[in-house]
């Protein structure tokens, strides 16, 4: 892990290959017709060049190009997620809990945005018209193979969205727990001093269980979490992102040759007709 790196300069080789990859393919599903001569594809890769009937290139351009340019949205959500956990590595280490609390609120848009664009992506792979249960034909089990690569693109996303939501959970609860102290503490000493009561509704916590002690095992005592640049638990989150990252780059890398070939036998639907010569 690189020590002292900041949100300006946390952009990574992984989110900038998924945007070049994702920016790729939205550019051939554009169907301007600029694109490479029919090639004999890979073994196990769609034909680039063939053509296709006009019922699958209407699910390339309403739903296949809609959906990557959802992915690439998402991938943009991502990357600014990982800024805003670095921001608050960067925030944590100068002991500014106002500025913590804007990278959460922060953080908060982003992850709603993400849910937004996934949910969208997953309406547009829902469509059965579109993406028939039974494939029969060559074009049927192309859009089959372009939902399940969508589909699996979109997951590897969803599990970085989660991520991001459980950071903003688990922060959430601290504050939680945060308040409940500091109100319990204030009722006590109005009251006195601290007072005795009963564990109400027969609940237990850790000072009832046998060798509770808040000690480690080693008996060397707590180990504070740092807050040196570059080793916070936010800096341990971020590098979580990256490896999310990476994930959803390499199934972007699959779905690219599909989508190509798909873009490219429609050319000539999304083409213009000719006008009629005087």
């Amino acid at each position: 892990m690189v020590v002292g790196r900041s949100a300006q300069d946390a952009p990574t080789r992984s989110r900038g290959r998924v945007r070049t990859i994702v920016a790729g393919v939205t550019v051939v599903v554009g169907l301007t017709g600029q694109v490479a001569a029919p090639t004999a594809a890979p073994s196990g890769l769609p034909v680039i060049g063939r053509t296709h009937a006009k019922g699958f290139c209407t699910t390339v351009r309403d739903n296949v190009a809609p959906s990557v340019l959802g992915l690439m949205k998402t991938d943009d959500l991502i990357g600014a997620g990982h800024r805003a956990v670095l921001k608050s590595a960067h925030d944590e280490t100068t002991g500014s809990q106002e500025a913590l609390e804007m990278d959460q609120l922060y953080l908060e848009k982003v992850v709603t945005a993400m849910a937004h664009n996934l949910g969208v992506v997953k309406k547009m792979l829902s469509d059965t018209n579109r993406f028939p249960r039974t494939p029969v034909t060559d074009d049927d089990k192309l859009a089959a193979l372009l939902k399940a690569q969508l589909q699996a693109a979109a997951d590897r996303q969803n599990e970085a969205l989660n991520h991001l939501d459980g950071i903003l959970e688990t922060e959430g609860m601290g504050n939680v727990r945060h308040d409940i102290s500091t109100a319990m503490q204030g009722a006590t000493a109005n009251a006195g001093g601290p007072a005795t009561v009963s564990s109400p509704g027969g609940f237990f916590d850790s000072s009832t269980v046998p060798g509770a002690n808040p000690l480690p095992l080693g008996g060397s005592g707590a180990i504070a979490p740092s807050r040196a640049l570059g080793h916070t638990i936010w800096d341990r989150l971020a590098a979580d992102v990256e490896v999310q990252q990476a994930q959803i780059a390499h199934a972007e890398q699959t779905l690219t040759p599909t989508v190509i070939a798909a873009a490219v036998g429609c050319r000539d639907e999304a083409a213009p007709a000719p006008s009629a010569t005087p």
